[in-house]
């Protein structure tokens, strides 16, 4: 471990030809709510992460609306660490989204569906913007709301620092061009 960060995960070469096993995913918030729902292919597991991918058009459910994704995304869920990395095959959005990453708990494999518990943080790579820090604002009224305890509180924040210093120098997971076809 350098400067405190986790050692970088040394996963397999991409292969986008695998065809993997479907699942779903689900994420929820912390009161158990649903936050999405849709599926994937898993394509490759090991220890400490899950790699999906998702195409583009497939259909989602979300607690804000229903849709369809818009781009092919490689996933990666992590079983030990507080945030997971979704890298779109292509830039997405007004913002240009390259890397997506979400903080939150630690996925659970069940079956054929991967959980995980969304912490509202996000720290996004984008062409438009560089890095940036997303939805502070909900996490600070979901802290409140949702009866946050200090230790998630504290490994949210602590994910969010993580993923900046690790998009800053471009460490894994930020290094998208190794996770496309």
């Amino acid at each position: 471990m350098e400067d405190g960060l986790p050692e970088p995960l040394r996963l397999p070469r991409f292969d986008a030809s695998r065809p993997g096993e479907p699942v779903r995913i689900l994420s929820t918030k912390y009161d158990g709510s649903r936050h999405y729902e849709y599926r994937g292919r898993l394509v490759d597991q090991g220890e400490g992460y899950l790699r999906v991918v998702v195409e583009p058009n497939t259909p989602f459910v979300s607690y804000r609306e229903s849709g369809m994704t818009l781009a092919r995304m490689t996933q990666i869920y992590f079983t030990d660490r507080w945030y997971n990395a979704f890298h779109n095959h292509e830039p997405v959005g007004r913002r240009a989204m390259l890397t997506y990453c979400n903080v939150g708990t630690p996925v659970r494999l069940e079956g054929d569906t991967i959980h995980w518990i969304d912490l509202d943080l996000d720290v996004i790579d984008t062409q438009a913007q560089g890095l940036i820090v997303d939805d502070e604002d909900e996490f600070a009224d979901h802290r409140q709301r949702m009866a946050y305890p200090e230790e998630v509180v504290r490994r949210a924040e602590a994910a969010r620092d993580e993923l900046l210093a690790l998009g800053r120098s471009h460490a894994f997971p930020f290094d998208r061009e190794s996770h496309l076809p």
